[in-house]
């Protein structure tokens, strides 16, 4: 015989089974709790109304001598008539009276007075205070009741004669329990009924969440599913786009070593016949200067000056293409000490100049000194420069915080810049400014662009026309370009 196969299940239908065993257990303990406790509440709610009524009615009636020995007949027929008028009734069916020794002094059945039963637990905490209540005790002293009634429920209650504040003896009061068993029973029929609605809408709505929540998590993974490969193309073509990038980066790198190699093979050569022009042009003027009239001596002082002006051409450009080479040597730089020894070398070549000098706080930086220290010679000598023509010039050197970086700063109320020729500012042989007004060969700042940048840092500048002009520059530290 075969075995039989189950259909396989849906992940949302095991979990509907599970939930729907899990919530029907959970309602059911929690009814039977809850069942427990309501009927608890409900025979206590009884037991101290029928404290209550008994010891109203019969304790005012009772005296201290009452219980010192059986009842006699009249005392008797008092104290009976007294509880089947006022205690007696369809809910109370046999009431009792003890005194502390557990003798039997009344009962609404004759036959049972005299008896003894002193070692009663419920009766024992009766006498001493206590209100004791019980459902169908098995006991000998009420086999008669447990056999008439069936089920009873008992209540014990203390007894404190008129005359007296203290515990005499104790009431035994039964109530038949199928007199209380419909409302009891009522009560359950209610708590179930609640629990079933209660149960019925936590467990709707619980699967309506889940398969609302199941719909949006297929929806969330097929969306997942489409998010990762478009992921994964977009990653594939990064990684295409990076090793492009690293292949051209690699052949700008090579093509900037060869550019920065023929800079300086070319530089180097031109050094010699620019020497040889100006050593002879000077020989001329010195030993034919006889020979020479005003004019050829003119015309020779210009090649000269010409020629030098070449010379420091070629320097500046083997200085920017050695910039590339040179080995950086890190150290913590004084950059106060340093722009005001700077200022002091320059202004000894400007004698006569009226310059202002601020130098603000700077706080130390890391990076190559003998780098930074031409950084300020090529920003200090544009700002003494382009101050030439001020009567009271102004040269601010400091420092200001951007992004938890120290920014530094050299700035002048020289002739200043047009902003819109920004981008031009920090190229090789650009100038914005005539060289007739002021020497210079175009290349000091594109090195203090290359320092800078070597140093992870960024330069950059701000200006006004006749206003002056301000370079800030900030270098990374940790972020050296070796």
């Amino acid at each position: 015989m075969k075995p039989i196969r189950l259909p396989k299940l849906s992940l949302l239908a095991k979990f509907t089974i599970i939930s729907f065993l899990i919530t029907a257990a959970i309602a059911i303990a929690l009814g039977w709790g809850i069942q427990q406790q309501m009927e608890q509440n409900a025979l206590s709610q009884a037991t101290d109304n029928t404290a209550d009524h008994v010891s109203t009615i019969l304790n005012q009636k009772l005296h201290q001598a009452d219980f010192k020995g059986p009842l006699d007949p009249a005392r008797y027929e008092q104290i009976d008539s007294l509880i089947r008028e006022n205690v007696l009734n369809k809910h109370v069916v046999r009431v009792k009276i003890w005194s502390r020794d557990g003798l039997l002094l009344y009962s609404d059945e004759k036959e049972q007075i005299g008896q003894r039963f002193p070692d009663d637990v419920e009766l024992q905490e009766a006498l001493s205070g206590k209100i004791v209540s019980v459902v169908s005790p098995e006991k000998e002293e009420n086999i008669e009741e447990r056999e008439q009634y069936g089920r009873v429920f008992e209540v014990i209650i203390p007894l404190l004669p008129a005359d007296s504040n203290q515990v005499a003896g104790a009431y035994e009061i039964y109530q038949d329990m199928d007199v209380l068993e419909p409302g009891i029973a009522q009560m359950r029929y209610f708590v179930w009924v609640s629990i079933g609605l209660g149960f019925l809408i936590l467990y709707g709505s619980l699967y309506a969440f889940v398969r609302n929540a199941s719909k949006e998590l297929i929806h969330r993974s097929k969306e997942n599913e489409r998010l990762y490969e478009e992921t994964k193309i977009q990653l594939a073509e990064r990684q295409r786009a990076e090793k492009e990038l690293i292949k051209r980066t690699t052949q700008l790198e090579s093509a900037n070593k060869e550019l920065e190699a023929f800079s300086y093979s070319v530089s180097h050569d031109l050094r010699a016949p620019l020497r040889a022009i100006d050593g002879f042009s000077r020989v001329l003027l010195e030993e034919y200067t006889d020979k020479l009239d005003d004019e050829g001596k003119r015309y020779l002082n210009i090649v000269r000056d010409n020629t030098q002006k070449m010379g420091q051409l070629i320097e500046d450009l083997l200085a920017l293409s050695r910039l590339g080479r040179k080995e950086m040597q890190i150290s913590t730089i004084d950059m106060a000490k340093l722009a005001k020894t700077v200022y002091d070398e320059l202004i000894d070549a400007n004698p006569g100049r009226n310059i202002q000098l601020e130098i603000k706080t700077l706080p130390p930086a890391s990076g190559d000194q003998a780098m930074i220290h031409q950084v300020f010679v090529n920003l200090i000598s544009n700002a003494i420069k382009f101050t030439k023509f001020k009567e009271n010039a102004i040269i601010e050197i400091g420092s200001i915080t951007r992004m938890n970086e120290n920014v530094y700063y050299v700035k002048d109320n020289g002739v200043g810049f047009d902003m819109q020729y920004l981008n031009k500012l920090f190229g090789v042989f650009q100038r914005l400014h005539s060289a007739e007004d002021f020497d210079g060969t175009g290349v000091g700042l594109a090195i203090v662009q290359r320092i800078i940048n070597r140093h992870g840092g960024k330069v950059w500048a701000e200006g006004k026309i006749n206003e002056g002009a301000t370079f800030y520059f900030n270098l990374s530290e940790g972020g050296m370009k070796k």
